[in-house]
């Protein structure tokens, strides 16, 4: 049986296949732990529980960090699957698989094959833009909807079609209910760059668009449920929601994750590692072709727009600029096409695989130290850093081929060892080190249905990962008194709680173990 290379459906099935495999690998391999996916696993499980589809609650208590899209995804795949971190991560692999497609159908369409091809390699190589949807959070959902409203826009743009004017106002309404208004913010200021650009910021041109009614078709979307949580909690999710979620985060870091507007490029580095090393090269070169291409134009206007508002933002997290990875890997593609038509010089090209080679043998250097010192609850573990040695090893391949002159080879093995590295991360390295989380020890020590309580601090992936509430209580008299009520009762809370109030007490620590990569120890206790 022959393989037709001209048949097109060929490639969008090699592309679904592809991103199917990287966005499910492993997916239920290991406890959701880490502290927003536990968040908002927990509101979805209660939400689903309570068969509630307006307010979500963590540990019965309104949770106003995000809007109700991804809940509602959840609660399906619980429903289908049952309550599992598979379930809570299925639909974001989906979300991955959509926006993996999209953009080889987009980049496709806007420019060749070839291209589209490359772009999606980019990005299914991109590490940790392949591990967001591996996580259940609301990031994967805003990803596809913000960059498929893109999408959609730049082909209304070209050629009026109704189907993609459509597509771009649905996106925008699912986009703000996914994440709020970030998801209408941005893609408007973007598209007003790209008309003033294009010397076409008139009234007659922004009136093809139809922007009452695509408006309307918007807020018909996401409106309801704003206003049903807003009536059901007394107006308490608007003021929580918009005010602290999106005010503040964006006038201060909230939660320690602040810091100097260079975080964001550092962020952007590391997201669509390994070939974001050329993505210098990728702003510069795209700058030159912007009145050649509007894609171009376009891809490096959202690129642009993202990394410089959210350098600017007092919060900064990775996930933030990610939905303009498929536009930035856009960027990098033309550049790399560039490398392999001849039409621009090696000597960038070169340097930057140099850098890489420096900067990969560190990262299992680093891992290594990382496990064995920063975090010794995990130095049992510590030779898990070793597996990391596939990027290196991809980066000296690569310059190998390059001294023979074969280049399209030595962009194919970047990009093959960080899939491998992909494979092993979600496969190996990320369920031997959750297995030392507090979480999963405590799983096989105490009744994850007894009677318990949580004492002030706490981390969050009990609940999920008990599948229940806990009465709550930051009064040690009133703890003291649940614990004698019930003998077989126990406590979960922090180190430093423990150790400042409750030395007067006969306790026993039933498990004691430093959290995952934060700056807390849980400690779980029980009377004697």
């Amino acid at each position: 049986m022959s393989i037709d290379f001209r048949n097109e459906y060929f490639y969008y099935f090699l592309i679904l296949f592809a991103a199917s495999f990287l966005c499910f690998v492993n997916l239920g391999g290991h406890p959701v732990y880490i502290l927003d996916e536990a968040k908002n696993a927990e509101a979805a499980r209660e939400m689903f529980v309570n068969n509630n589809w307006i307010v979500p609650t963590f540990n019965e208590e309104l949770r106003t960090d995000k809007p109700a899209l991804h809940y509602w995804f959840m609660m399906i795949a619980y429903k289908l699957f049952g309550v599992s971190a598979f379930s809570a991560r299925f639909f974001s692999a989906v979300f991955g698989i959509l926006t993996i497609v999209s953009t080889y159908h987009f980049t496709k369409k806007f420019t060749t094959r070839k291209l589209g091809l490359i772009t999606t390699f980019v990005l299914c190589s991109a590490i940790f833009f392949m591990q967001e949807f591996h996580l259940a959070v609301p990031d994967p959902y805003l990803i596809f909807f913000v960059s498929f409203a893109l999408f959609n826009f730049f082909d209304f743009y070209l050629n009026r079609k109704r189907s993609n004017w459509l597509f771009f106002y649905i996106s925008l309404g699912l986009g703000v209910l996914a994440k709020g208004p970030v998801a209408i913010a941005l893609p408007g200021l973007i598209i007003v760059l790209f008309l003033i650009f294009k010397k076409d910021f008139k009234l007659k041109s922004i009136l093809k668009f139809h922007p009452i009614l695509g408006g309307l078709i918007t807020f018909a979307i996401c409106i309801p449920w704003y206003y049903l949580v807003h009536k059901a909690t007394g107006g308490a999710f608007t003021e929580g929601f918009f005010s602290e979620h999106n005010l503040n985060r964006f006038g201060g870091g909230m939660e320690g994750h602040g810091g100097l507007p260079f975080i964001t490029w550092a962020f952007v580095l590391l997201g669509l590692l390994p070939y974001s090393f050329f993505i210098i090269q990728g702003f510069i070169h795209s700058w030159k072709k912007r009145n050649t291409n509007d894609f171009i134009m376009f891809s490096f206007l959202v690129s642009a727009a993202f990394i410089i508002f959210f350098s600017i933002s007092g919060t900064k997290l990775p996930n933030y600029p990610m939905p303009s990875y498929p536009f930035i890997a856009v960027l990098i593609t033309f550049y790399l096409n560039g490398i392999l038509d001849k039409s621009i010089s090696l000597k960038g090209y070169k340097i930057s695989l140099w850098v890489l080679l420096v900067i990969t043998i560190l990262m299992p250097i680093g891992g290594y130290i990382a496990l064995a010192y920063a975090e010794p609850q995990l130095y049992s573990v510590r030779f898990s850093s070793f597996l990391l040695l596939i990027l290196p090893l991809g980066s000296t391949m690569a310059l190998i081929y390059l001294r023979k002159n074969k280049i399209l080879e030595s962009i194919i093995s970047l990009g093959l060892a960080s899939m491998f590295l992909t494979m092993e991360l979600f496969s190996f390295i990320y369920p031997r080190l959750t297995a030392q989380s507090p979480v999963s020890l405590a799983v096989e020590k105490v009744d994850t249905k007894g009677k318990a309580m949580l004492y002030k601090g706490f981390d969050p992936a009990f609940l999920f990962n008990f599948q229940r509430t806990f009465p709550f209580s930051d009064d040690k008299a009133t703890a003291l008194k649940f614990l004698q009520e019930n003998p077989d009762a126990y406590i979960i809370t922090k180190e430093k709680f423990f150790n400042s109030e409750w030395n007067d007490v006969d306790s026993e620590i039933i498990l004691k173990q430093k959290s995952l990569f934060e700056n807390y120890t849980t400690v779980i206790f029980k009377l004697k």
